[in-house]
């Protein structure tokens, strides 16, 4: 009778713990998963850009097979529009290799579902490239899953509200929306300049400051950089800077446009917050007298430069060229942002990065800092 009455209950326990399990969302859908993640491409819209690219670049054959595993963080057709994409021909434009190189630059050779990714900052992954993507989990809803900074889409039509997914499940691999495409790159930051004319300011004043050669190093660097549009519109010349006594300025001048050893997406702010009280993260700059402001609601949208001793008193003492205006408009604003963009969380899908091979590059709207605020 004692037996009976101990496995009755047993029984009911067991029941019990079934009922209040809550379901694995993941798992539901690939057991429902019926195809691959190159029929899903194929046959979905919102990928229709994208999957031009994997057939153009000869890949499709690849995401068909059925003992495959990969992970594909998929451009939406919006995000390949930011880049000039706006139907298949586009891609004939791009040489082959390059086309290949940026299909698998967001293919990983893996399945990596949602809920494996560890809930830290730049998880390491390597691509089809054998690059390494940075993919972060974080509690915090705004910045839940992001690649290389750009922050993945959620799926609210797979599910409910409360089981909202990232991932689209298939047969061979798992499918994440991107709402901008990941830039990695094969070269350094240093190559990274060169390749654009368009940095010829920033590489002269990193030249004459002594800082160019490094950013041929191992780092990781974090650049932030201007256009030449930005120091011409500021009255910065490229003779003017060849003509700079390097005695005359604090090397902030130029050295204030990159960070070593750090290796930040600007989304990184809102995975890593500040402590409680501070509204901003402080980096230090190869000059030990100034600090680089990174995401700081009061100090304004974008970056800036303070000097280092403010950093300890309530309020900044900024060096760029928008240290005069209003309170929240101080900082050095992203191409691309707005200065209504003030929460990190607004960032999603305007700014752009690029991952390089020793650091991320950050793309300015203005300067970092005025030679004649750091002047001797």
């Amino acid at each position: 009778m004692i037996k009976r009455i101990y496995t009755s209950w047993l029984f009911i326990a067991l029941l019990t713990a079934v009922a209040c399990k809550k379901p694995d969302f993941e798992a539901q859908q690939q057991a429902m998963a019926s195809g691959t993640v190159s029929d899903y491409l194929k046959n979905n819209f919102d990928f229709s850009l994208f999957a031009a690219a994997i057939g153009k670049a000869g890949l499709m054959d690849t995401l068909n097979q059925t003992t495959a595993a990969f992970t594909v963080m998929a451009p939406t057709n919006s995000a390949l529009n930011k880049d000039g994409i706006y139907n298949a021909a586009d891609f004939d434009k791009w040489p082959a290799d390059s086309l290949r190189y940026f299909v698998k630059t967001h293919i990983l050779p893996v399945k990596l579902f949602y809920n494996t990714i560890p809930l830290s900052s730049d998880n390491r992954y390597d691509n089809l490239n054998n690059t390494r993507l940075y993919i972060s989990r974080a509690n915090d809803a705004q910045v839940a899953l992001t690649v290389n900074g750009v922050n993945v889409q959620k799926q609210p039509s797979l599910g409910t509200a409360s089981q909202a997914s990232y991932s689209i499940t298939q047969l061979n691999g798992v499918v994440y929306a991107l709402p901008n495409t990941v830039k990695v790159l094969p070269g350094t930051v240093q190559a990274f300049l060169l390749a654009r004319p368009y940095f010829s300011h920033l590489v002269a004043g990193l030249k004459k400051f002594g800082y160019w050669d490094q950013l041929a190093t191992d780092g990781p660097f974090t650049l932030y950089a201007p256009m030449d549009s930005c120091f011409e519109r500021r009255g910065i010349t490229l003779d003017s800077i060849s003509r700079m006594d390097v005695a005359h300025y604090d090397r902030v001048v130029f050295g204030g446009y990159f960070l070593q050893p750090n290796h930040l997406f600007v989304l990184d702010v809102k995975q890593l917050p500040p402590p409680n009280g501070v509204i901003y993260l402080a980096f230090q700059c190869p000059d030990t007298k100034y600090k680089l402001i990174m995401l700081q609601q009061s100090f304004g949208s974008g970056v800036g430069i303070v000097t280092a001793a403010s950093t300890a008193r309530p309020d900044l003492e900024p060096v760029g060229p928008n240290a005069s205006k209003p309170y929240g408009e101080q900082g050095t604003l992203f191409l691309g942002e707005t200065t209504n963009t003030i929460f990190v969380a607004d960032l999603n899908g305007i700014y752009t990065n690029y991952t390089c091979t020793n650091g991320v590059v950050h793309l300015l709207s203005d300067l970092l800092v005025m030679p004649d605020k750091v002047s001797r």
